[in-house]
Order: C-alpha cells, then structure tokens, then sequence
C-alpha cells in the first residue's frame, strides 16, 4: 500500500480529513465508500461519525495499514471523535496516522506523537463494506 504519495495533499472545506480516508479507502483498497453531506452542527457530525462507524466499519483491536483510525481533539469532553485518518506503519518505523488537517495538510504522524499534537485516538475501525 503506498500511503504516503498522499503527503502534502491540501486541505480545504472540500478535501478535509473525511476525503481523505474516502480517497485511501476506494484507491488503495478498492472500496467505495459515499459520505452522507456533512451535518450543519457538531451535534449533527458526531451523530453521523456515530451511526457510520457502526454502518461501514468494525472496530479492530489490532490495526492494520489501511484501518480507519478516529480521534478527537485532547480535552474535548465529547465521546465520539470527528477527525479521523489512515492506520500505517511505514517500513523501519512503528505505527503512523495519516491524516488531513486545517493549516498542516496532508501529514504522518506517530500514534505515540498524536497526544502532543492535540490528538487522542478513541477508536481503530476496519471497513466492513464489500469491495
């Protein structure tokens, strides 16, 4: 799987983190996964994380490359997360989330490195989608 031609990629309203995982989903494992509009409050988007965690993924206690990982802002009292990336565990090193941030872009980070960026993973998901 070749995660990391995706470093870079801009973010924007159109291409956010969802897009992302969507764009690795269907190019890198051939599944077709089509993201419901995006809710008008934060209420809206952790009902819809909620409902399509249970819809097209399963959780995973041992990720692979390719799982879906959510995260949630570090402090924020909510019980879902609404960022999410990609699972990866580049050749030489330990596991890494590929995601897609406001101001940063498209960028790799260490799972163990996410707390001091403002993240916390709270959960890693496997599509359960057929391909």
């Amino acid at each position: 799987m070749d995660l990391m031609r995706y470093l870079g990629r801009p973010w924007s309203p159109e291409h956010d983190c969802a897009d992302l995982v969507v764009d690795v989903a269907r190019e890198q494992l051939g599944v077709q996964v089509a993201l419901p509009g995006r809710a008008a409050s934060q209420r809206g988007r952790d009902a819809q994380v909620q409902a399509l965690a249970g819809a097209l993924c399963v959780p995973v206690d041992r990720p692979a490359e390719g799982d879906v990982v959510l995260m949630r802002v570090v402090g924020r009292r909510r019980d879902v997360g609404h960022h999410v990336g990609v699972w990866c565990q580049p050749a030489g090193h330990g596991p890494h989330v590929l995601h897609c941030a406001a101001g940063a872009g498209t960028c790799l980070h260490a799972v163990a490195d996410l707390a001091e960026r403002g993240y916390e993973v709270t959960g890693v998901y496997r599509w359960q989608v057929e391909t």
